[in-house]
Protein backbone atom coordinates (compact mmCIF):
# COMPACT_ATOMS: atom_id res chain seq x y z
CA UNK A 1 0.00 0.00 0.00
CA UNK A 2 1.28 3.45 -0.96
CA UNK A 3 0.14 6.36 1.27
CA UNK A 4 -1.12 9.22 -0.83
CA UNK A 5 0.89 11.62 1.71
CA UNK A 6 4.16 9.53 1.62
CA UNK A 7 5.95 12.21 -0.30
CA UNK A 8 7.56 15.42 0.80
CA UNK A 9 5.33 17.36 -1.80
CA UNK A 10 2.25 16.30 -0.61
CA UNK A 11 2.86 16.69 3.04
CA UNK A 12 3.79 20.32 2.64
CA UNK A 13 0.11 20.76 0.63
CA UNK A 14 -1.31 18.89 3.67
CA UNK A 15 0.20 20.79 6.22
CA UNK A 16 0.02 24.30 4.49
CA UNK A 17 -4.34 23.44 4.12
CA UNK A 18 -4.29 22.21 7.69
CA UNK A 19 -2.74 25.30 8.92
CA UNK A 20 -5.08 27.38 6.55
CA UNK A 21 -8.19 25.99 8.70
CA UNK A 22 -6.23 27.35 12.18
CA UNK A 23 -8.76 29.12 14.00
CA UNK A 24 -12.06 28.49 12.44
CA UNK A 25 -14.84 27.96 14.81
CA UNK A 26 -16.90 25.03 15.48
CA UNK A 27 -19.94 24.70 13.78
CA UNK A 28 -22.11 21.93 13.83
CA UNK A 29 -22.86 20.70 10.29
CA UNK A 30 -20.67 23.03 8.62
CA UNK A 31 -17.56 22.88 6.71
CA UNK A 32 -16.60 26.23 5.60
CA UNK A 33 -12.77 27.27 6.06
CA UNK A 34 -12.76 30.60 8.33
CA UNK A 35 -16.12 30.22 9.02
CA UNK A 36 -16.87 27.18 10.98
CA UNK A 37 -16.76 23.26 10.71
CA UNK A 38 -17.65 20.33 12.96
CA UNK A 39 -14.29 17.61 12.89
CA UNK A 40 -16.17 15.19 9.69
CA UNK A 41 -16.90 18.45 7.64
CA UNK A 42 -13.23 19.87 8.05
CA UNK A 43 -11.47 16.44 7.77
CA UNK A 44 -13.94 15.81 4.40
CA UNK A 45 -13.23 19.73 3.26
CA UNK A 46 -9.22 19.35 3.48
CA UNK A 47 -9.08 15.98 2.05
CA UNK A 48 -11.52 17.80 -0.55
CA UNK A 49 -8.99 20.33 -0.92
CA UNK A 50 -6.21 18.07 -1.71
CA UNK A 51 -7.92 15.69 -4.23
CA UNK A 52 -9.10 12.37 -2.25
CA UNK A 53 -12.94 13.34 -2.03
CA UNK A 54 -15.48 14.73 -4.53
CA UNK A 55 -18.05 16.83 -2.50
CA UNK A 56 -21.28 16.30 -3.20
CA UNK A 57 -24.60 16.84 -1.47
CA UNK A 58 -25.16 13.73 0.93
CA UNK A 59 -21.94 13.08 1.37
CA UNK A 60 -22.19 13.54 5.53
CA UNK A 61 -25.57 12.37 6.45
CA UNK A 62 -27.41 14.84 8.32
CA UNK A 63 -27.32 13.66 12.24
CA UNK A 64 -28.20 15.45 15.53
CA UNK A 65 -24.78 16.80 17.40
CA UNK A 66 -25.29 14.08 20.39
CA UNK A 67 -26.25 10.98 18.53
CA UNK A 68 -23.28 9.15 19.58
CA UNK A 69 -24.89 9.60 23.12
CA UNK A 70 -27.78 7.51 22.15
CA UNK A 71 -26.72 5.33 19.42
CA UNK A 72 -24.69 2.05 18.70
CA UNK A 73 -25.11 2.62 14.66
CA UNK A 74 -21.45 3.69 13.22
CA UNK A 75 -22.17 6.52 11.01
CA UNK A 76 -18.71 7.94 11.05
CA UNK A 77 -17.02 4.62 10.74
CA UNK A 78 -19.07 2.91 8.19
CA UNK A 79 -18.92 6.43 6.35
CA UNK A 80 -15.40 6.69 5.76
CA UNK A 81 -15.03 3.27 4.68
CA UNK A 82 -17.71 4.21 2.15
CA UNK A 83 -16.51 7.54 1.08
CA UNK A 84 -13.14 7.23 1.62
CA UNK A 85 -9.95 4.83 -0.73
CA UNK A 86 -8.20 4.21 3.01
CA UNK A 87 -7.04 0.84 4.43
CA UNK A 88 -6.80 0.11 8.41
CA UNK A 89 -3.35 0.98 10.05
CA UNK A 90 -1.76 0.16 13.44
CA UNK A 91 -3.53 3.02 15.83
CA UNK A 92 0.00 3.37 17.44
CA UNK A 93 1.65 4.02 14.53
CA UNK A 94 0.31 6.91 12.66
CA UNK A 95 1.63 8.83 9.74
CA UNK A 96 0.97 11.74 8.25
CA UNK A 97 -2.04 12.58 6.11
CA UNK A 98 -3.55 9.40 8.41
CA UNK A 99 -7.26 9.53 9.49
CA UNK A 100 -7.89 8.79 13.06
CA UNK A 101 -11.38 8.39 14.55
CA UNK A 102 -12.18 8.47 18.23
CA UNK A 103 -15.03 7.41 20.45
CA UNK A 104 -16.83 8.98 22.84
CA UNK A 105 -20.24 7.88 24.05
CA UNK A 106 -21.72 4.71 22.36
CA UNK A 107 -19.84 4.59 18.95
CA UNK A 108 -17.13 6.25 16.98
CA UNK A 109 -17.85 9.61 16.71
CA UNK A 110 -14.82 11.66 16.25
CA UNK A 111 -12.27 12.64 13.62
CA UNK A 112 -9.35 14.02 13.21
CA UNK A 113 -5.97 13.97 10.61
CA UNK A 114 -2.54 13.08 12.16
CA UNK A 115 0.22 15.44 10.98
CA UNK A 116 3.81 15.45 12.84
CA UNK A 117 3.25 14.10 16.43
CA UNK A 118 -0.48 16.10 16.43
CA UNK A 119 -3.86 15.82 15.78
CA UNK A 120 -5.38 18.86 13.79
CA UNK A 121 -9.50 18.26 14.63
CA UNK A 122 -12.38 20.72 14.97
CA UNK A 123 -13.94 20.40 18.29
CA UNK A 124 -16.73 21.92 20.20
CA UNK A 125 -16.23 24.94 22.00
CA UNK A 126 -12.53 25.69 20.39
CA UNK A 127 -13.11 24.94 16.51
CA UNK A 128 -9.94 23.77 14.60
CA UNK A 129 -6.92 23.81 16.24
CA UNK A 130 -3.89 21.71 16.61
CA UNK A 131 -3.27 18.80 20.02
CA UNK A 132 -0.49 16.53 21.05
CA UNK A 133 -1.20 13.17 19.46
CA UNK A 134 -0.75 11.76 23.27
CA UNK A 135 -2.83 14.20 24.47
CA UNK A 136 -4.54 12.55 27.87
CA UNK A 137 -8.10 12.79 26.92
CA UNK A 138 -7.74 11.96 23.22
CA UNK A 139 -5.08 9.18 22.91
CA UNK A 140 -6.91 6.91 24.98
CA UNK A 141 -10.41 7.33 23.36
CA UNK A 142 -8.92 6.44 19.65
CA UNK A 143 -10.23 3.82 17.88
CA UNK A 144 -9.33 3.50 14.53
CA UNK A 145 -6.26 4.72 12.17
CA UNK A 146 -6.87 4.53 8.72
CA UNK A 147 -4.09 5.22 6.01
CA UNK A 148 -5.58 7.13 2.58
CA UNK A 149 -4.22 5.56 -0.36
CA UNK A 150 -6.13 7.81 -3.25
CA UNK A 151 -9.12 9.30 -4.36
CA UNK A 152 -12.56 7.06 -4.14
CA UNK A 153 -12.88 5.15 -7.57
Amino acid sequence: MTAFFSSPSSQALLKAELDSWLGTPYRHWCGVKGKGADCIHFVLRVYQALGLVQWRRGLVPEYPADWHLHNTGELLLDGVVRELNVEPVDPDSPQNGDLVLFRFGKAVSHAAIYFEGGLYQSMTGYGVRRLSWKDAVWFKRRTHVFRLVGPKT
